[in-house]
């Protein structure tokens, strides 16, 4: 990281910049009394519902869209909270100073590196001898030299050291760094990409921060190779690997291009860089893609601050439906009013690259027209396979679905799925928004293919609320952690409690630092809560205090929530279950840790 910025210089900044100005560089206001008035930058109105305050704050009336300067451009141009910032320190003609962090400093000359790369691909797809056979190809997917150049798509020759030659003067060390050179185990190094299509991801800001490759040649045609000394063989596509400036699980490739191209009021997620690229061909150039990892939560959060609707393409196999179970519940916590998702599923062995070059991109977006709803899909996923007729299958759907329910802000989709979900369960809404409305009730939420319950959700105890205190000040803790306890740990904070989204926000983004996992809750209700702990010293400065205080810390908090598991585990069954559940559950929690066996439930009779 390059360290933090100063939380006083932030609030500095925020008072030192008119929010009039800023605002009004993008929506014409007009003069109303004290405030300003226009049409909302977020949605599509007619009358003026957009109103801007003296003191530093939006809000729309039409929509809800509110925030301060910062959450504004970060809203309408897509930004990180630290880039937000140096945005409006750039209106003000200030420099940001930046804190002296524990963590790494990013090396700003990978940014380098990766350009020139960029830069080399692109010129070998004219100029290597490779290069006809590569143009034969993507000629052969439809690809014509507009949308080539657009992409900025190159060609990796099949060397082991052609890129390694080109770019010597930025060094092995920092080439490594960019996930352009890979280790071989003599500690010697290689081109990453060889024999490939190359695709530059790039982010918000159209920096190149990694690649993406696509072989496009048999595995005999490896140039002049030696047989012996050929790797094994390797997947069909590659990814640059995790680096100081390049996160899969928070990028989306093609996002850059989507937004150079038009402001969409949709955004579709594909499978895989050739699918955004073929639809761009066809005219539809508002296509994202992950990156090989599952779309996410910090995904959607990205997707949501460029457009209103988002719209999952995935195949219509087991794999495409789990895709899609997954990004349901990665989606839930942040559909707030406005924000719209729904998912099309495309017959086995399409995918929307076949599609479009088939039928054309009129029939692929009637797709997107009919796409189902997610509370539709949600519901529909839930029931699947349930008789509801009989009295207790209903009352389980209605344990299952809560969990998810409450996941979702306050609003009108998850005021209509308790609605639904009360009409299947043969209930009334009202029980059901009362049992979302009590902590420590509901069971968190789990995979329906399962059909289980987890560990309820608690409220926010003291030992949470310093734990959170921790991590906010010192954010590496959660980097710092072993994976299998750092998974542990997501496990048991998935209640949408602000400890629990700061761990998953964390564990998404590695290297994140106290400026960004603020910026991350820009808008909830819990950011005045996180503000100020940022602001509260935790008077511990030793780091091998800090992180042993946080480990043990962690490990009581996962006895309390095993703890709570079983007791609620216990009741459930005694309330529903048969004498031989209750047994096997006694059974169950007599084999533990003799640490956890505290006296909450009785043997069985």
């Amino acid at each position: 990281m390059a360290g933090m910025i100063p939380r006083s210089f932030i609030n500095g900044l925020i008072e030192r910049v008119d929010i009039v100005d800023v605002v009004g560089a993008y929506v014409q206001l007009r003069k109303a009394g004290a405030n300003h008035s226009g049409r909302c930058p977020f949605h599509d109105e007619k009358t003026p519902s957009f109103h801007v305050y003296p003191d530093g704050h939006y809000h729309c009336f039409g929509c809800g869209a509110h925030g301060t300067t910062l959450g504004f451009l970060m809203e309408r141009d897509g930004l990180e909270f630290p880039e937000a910032v140096e945005a409006l320190a750039a209106i003000a003609g200030v420099e940001v100073p930046r804190e002296q962090g524990t963590g790494r400093r990013t090396d700003t000359g990978l940014y380098e590196a990766l350009n020139a790369a960029d830069a080399w691909f692109r010129d070998r797809l004219r100029n290597d001898p490779e290069a006809e056979a590569a143009a034969a190809y993507l000629k052969d997917r439809g690809l014509s030299g507009t949308v080539t150049r657009e992409f900025g798509i190159g060609l990796a020759p099949s060397g082991w050291d052609g890129l390694k030659t080109a770019l010597a003067s930025f060094g092995e060390v920092r080439l490594v760094a960019a996930g352009l050179l890979a280790k071989n185990d003599r500690g010697g190094t290689y081109d990453r990409f060889r024999a490939r299509i190359t695709f530059p991801i790039r982010d918000t800001r159209g920096r190149v921060i990694g690649f993406g490759g696509r072989v496009f040649q048999d595995e005999e045609q490896h140039g002049d190779t030696p047989p012996k000394t050929r790797p094994r063989k390797e997947p069909k596509y590659l990814n640059s690997p995790e680096t100081d400036v390049f996160r899969k699980g928070r990028e989306l490739y093609g996002l850059f291009e989507a937004r150079r191209a038009q402001r969409p009021d949709c955004l579709i997620v594909v499978e895989g860089y050739m699918d955004v690229v073929a639809l761009a061909q066809h005219g539809v150039a508002n296509a994202v893609a992950t990156l090989g990892t599952a779309v996410g939560q910090a995904h959607f959060e990205k997707l949501f601050r460029f457009a209103e609707r988002v719209v999952c393409c995935f195949d219509g196999d087991e794999a495409g439906r789990n895709a899609a179970w997954k990004a349901v519940d990665a989606a839930f916590p942040v559909l707030s009013a406005g924000r719209r998702l729904g998912f099309v599923f495309l017959p086995d062995g399409e995918d929307p690259d076949t599609v479009v070059r088939s039928r054309g991109s009129t029939h692929f977006e009637s797709l997107l027209d009919n796409a189902v709803p997610v509370g539709e899909y949600f519901l529909g996923h839930l029931r699947a396979g349930l008789d509801l007729e009989r009295v207790d299958v209903q009352a389980t759907l209605c344990d299952l679905a809560l969990p998810h329910i409450g996941r979702l802000p306050e609003g009108t989709l998850r005021s209509m799925l308790v609605r639904d979900l009360a009409r299947l369960g043969h209930t009334e809404p009202t029980i059901l928004e009362r049992r979302l409305h009590e902590p420590g009730r509901l069971a968190e939420a789990s995979p329906p293919v399962s059909r289980g319950a987890g560990a309820p959700a608690p409220r926010q105890s003291k030992l949470a609320t310093r734990l959170l205190h921790l991590v906010i000040k010192c954010p590496q803790l959660v980097d710092h952690m072993i994976a299998a306890d750092r998974a542990r740990l997501i496990e048991a904070t998935a209640d949408g409690s602000p400890f629990g989204e700061a761990v998953r926000y964390l564990a998404a983004e590695p290297g994140a630092d106290t400026a960004m996992l603020l910026g991350r809750f820009v808008g909830d209700d819990a950011y005045r809560e996180l503000a100020a702990l940022a602001e509260q010293d935790i008077l511990l400065s030793n780091q091998e205090l800090l992180a042993s205080e946080f480990a043990d810390g962690v490990d009581r908090y996962l006895a309390q929530r095993a703890r709570a598991s079983r007791s609620a585990l216990y009741q459930n069954v005694r309330e529903r279950g048969s004498r031989e559940e209750l047994k096997r559950y006694w059974d169950a929690r007599s084999s533990q840790d003799p640490q956890d066996l505290i006296v909450d439930a009785p043997p069985p009779p």
